[in-house]
C-alpha cells in the first residue's frame, strides 16, 4: 500500500497513543494495516485499550500486516519523497472484544471530545486511585477530580451506571468535532467501552473502582454567603504565569479591597496585583489562599466567579464556564500583610498554679533543637552498640567456621593412619 506521509505521519501520532514502541510484545509496538482497495485501516493496541483509524491511502487487493511503530517514524524522517510504500508482516493479532447485541447506547454531542479536553486538566495521571487516572461519566454529566479539586460539566447521557473512561489521550489527540456514538457493555467481569466519532474507533476497559461521589463535595448553596465576580481574568493569569513555583502549594492569596482583589503570592509578598472585582454578599472575615495552577486552570477555563464562606474551610465554588469548578483552599489566612504571618508572637503557656507564661519562640525551638540532638546523641550509641554486636557474631561465626575446618582436617588424618 502507498500512503502519503502527510497522513501517515497524522494517524501515527493517533495510533502512537495508545501502541508503545518500548514494549516487549511486538504486537503492543506495532501498527495492524488492515484492508483493500476502499478502505484501509490502521489499528493498535495495549491490551487494554485499542485504537482503529481510517486511512485514505493506495492499496492493490487485500492486505493484513504489521509494521513496529519506530520503524514507521524512522521511515517518515529519513525518506524522501511525499509518499511511502508500505508492506510487513503477518503477526498473531488479538481482535477487540465483539459488540454483543444487548449493549447501552447512546449518541454524543459534537463536542465531547472538547469537553473531555477541559475535563483531562484535572486528571492526576500518577495518581495511585487508579480510578482518579480516567474521567467518569454519568447521567449527569462528565467529572474530573484529583482529589484537590473537581470539575462538572452537566450533559446529559443516557447511562443506567456511570462509567469511568481511562485518559483519553488518542481521542483528543485527534481533535475530533463531529457527533459520535458511546456503547457500553459487560464482558468477563469487565465494563467495555467502544466510543465511535468521526473516522476512529476507541475500544477498552473501562477503570475498576468506585468513582468519588462528587455531588457530596459540592457545599450547599446556604453556606456560601459572598461572591468575588473577577472582571480582569486575563490580568491575573499573565501574572500568576509570573510567579515562581514555590512547592508543594504556590499559595496564592486572594484579598479583598475597597478597590477590588488583589493578588499576592503568600512566598513572594512583594509581587502583588491588584484587579477589579466585585464582591457579592457577607463580606469575608478572612482571607484565602488557592494553589496557584488551580486558579490558573479556573480563569482560564472562564469560571471567573468564586463564591466561598466568610469563615473559610468550605470548597470554594467557581461559575462562569461550561459547569462548576470545586477546590479545596489551601490553608485560611487572617492578614494580608505577609511581614505580619512571619512575625513571631509570643506564645502563652499555663503554669501548674494556672498562670500564663509567655515564652520567647526562639527559646521553644533552641530547646526543641537540644532535645532532638539529644534523640539523636541516643541513637547512634545505640547503632555504634548493635554494630559492634554484629561485628562480634561475624568473628565468633569465623572462628568455629575454622574450628571445624581443623576438627575436620584431625579427623581425615586419622583416617588416613588406620
Amino acid at each position: 500500500m502507498k500512503i502519503e506521509k502527510r497522513v501517515l505521519g497524522g494517524a501515527l501520532r493517533v495510533l502512537g497513543k495508545v501502541a508503545c514502541q518500548n514494549s516487549p510484545v511486538e504486537e503492543y509496538r506495532s501498527i495492524r494495516f488492515r484492508g483493500g482497495e476502499n478502505s484501509v485501516k490502521g489499528s493498535a493496541t495495549n491490551g487494554r485499550e485499542w485504537i482503529t483509524f481510517d486511512l485514505p491511502c493506495q492499496a492493490d487487493g487485500a492486505f493484513d500486516f504489521a509494521i513496529e511503530l519506530k520503524t514507521l517514524r524512522d521511515r517518515i524522517r529519513h525518506e524522501y519523497g511525499e509518499t511511502i510504500e508500505l508492506t510487513g508482516k503477518s503477526l498473531p493479532w488479538r481482535d477487540v472484544a465483539p459488540v454483543p447485541d444487548e449493549v447501552t447506547q447512546l449518541v454524543l454531542p459534537e463536542d465531547f471530545a472538547a469537553l473531555l479536553e477541559l475535563a483531562v486538566q484535572l486528571v492526576d495521571r500518577e495518581s495511585p486511585r487508579q480510578i482518579l487516572r480516567g474521567i467518569n461519566l454519568s447521567s449527569s454529566g462528565i467529572t474530573a477530580t484529583n482529589g484537590r479539586e473537581l470539575l462538572h460539566l452537566p450533559l446529559s447521557l443516557q447511562l443506567k451506571e456511570d462509567i469511568t473512561l481511562p485518559f483519553p489521550s488518542a481521542l483528543l489527540t485527534a481533535k475530533i468535532a463531529t457527533p459520535g456514538i458511546l456503547k457500553v457493555w459487560q464482558s468477563n467481569g469487565n465494563r467495555i467501552f467502544r466510543i465511535e466519532i468521526g473516522n476512529l474507533c476507541w475500544q477498552g476497559m473501562a477503570l475498576s473502582g468506585t468513582f468519588p461521589d462528587w455531588r457530596q463535595v459540592i457545599p450547599s448553596s446556604k453556606i456560601l454567603d459572598y461572591q468575588i465576580s473577577i472582571h480582569e481574568p486575563e490580568k491575573i493569569i499573565s501574572f500568576l504565569k509570573t510567579v515562581p513555583d514555590h512547592e508543594p502549594n504556590h499559595w496564592i492569596e486572594l484579598s479583598i479591597t475597597p478597590a477590588g482583589l488583589v493578588i499576592i503570592p503568600i512566598n513572594y509578598p512583594d509581587m502583588q496585583l491588584e484587579v477589579k472585582a466585585e464582591l457579592t454578599g457577607q463580606p469575608p472575615r478572612v482571607a484565602l489562599a488557592l494553589n496557584k495552577y488551580i486558579l490558573m486552570r479556573m480563569l482560564q477555563q472562564g469560571y471567573t466567579r468564586l463564591r466561598a464562606h466568610s469563615d473559610g474551610g468550605v470548597p470554594v465554588v467557581a461559575s462562569g464556564g461550561r459547569g462548576q469548578y470545586i477546590a479545596m483552599p489551601i490553608r485560611i489566612l487572617s492578614k494580608t500583610n505577609i511581614k505580619e504571618k512571619q512575625a513571631m508572637e509570643p506564645v502563652k503557656t499555663i503554669n501548674p498554679d494556672g498562670a500564663a507564661v509567655e515564652v520567647n519562640p526562639m527559646e521553644e525551638l533552641n530547646s526543641s533543637i537540644e532535645e532532638l540532638r539529644g534523640k539523636l546523641r541516643t541513637l547512634f550509641e545505640e547503632s555504634a552498640l548493635l554494630s559492634r554486636k554484629v561485628k562480634e557474631a561475624v568473628l565468633q561465626q569465623k572462628q568455629r567456621e575454622r574450628e571445624f575446618i581443623q576438627a575436620k582436617r584431625a579427623i581425615e588424618r586419622i583416617r588416613m593412619a588406620i
